[in-house]
């Protein structure tokens, strides 16, 4: 499968989304759907990392979903943590995310994950 969505350990702290080459847009939505099914069973904040690193081309309206994550997100959706973006992209994604009014909800750009500390 190209998308992997898994929680980060036993303590579900936080989501993992591993993209690998080649994905659709299809399978990124229903990527989605399951980490929204995952924040649904748990009763905190979850952030979301978003492990691009395997990925280099991105299909037509990625962008647009990847700024869908701010506009519709689960009530208990925590930041967005983004590694690997490549740098042509990584300047466009922060302004995916200008219209987000709650700050908690803002993108991060990381280089692992390993480098959230306290997610949330």
């Amino acid at each position: 499968m190209a998308i992997n969505v898994q929680w980060n350990d036993k303590s579900k702290a936080y989501i993992e989304c591993t993209l690998q080459d080649p994905w659709s847009l299809r399978e990124f939505i229903e990527a989605r759907k399951t980490w929204y099914r995952m924040i649904k069973s748990v009763d905190h904040r979850v952030p979301i990392v978003l492990d691009l690193r395997e990925t280099f081309e991105l299909p037509k309206g990625a962008l647009r979903q990847f700024s869908a994550i701010h506009r519709t997100p689960h009530e208990r959706q925590g930041h967005l943590y983004v590694i690997g973006l490549n740098p042509a992209y990584e300047r466009v994604a922060q302004h995916l995310f200008d219209g987000t009014v709650d700050p908690d909800k803002s993108v991060r750009m990381v280089d692992s994950a390993e480098s959230i500390v306290s997610p949330q």
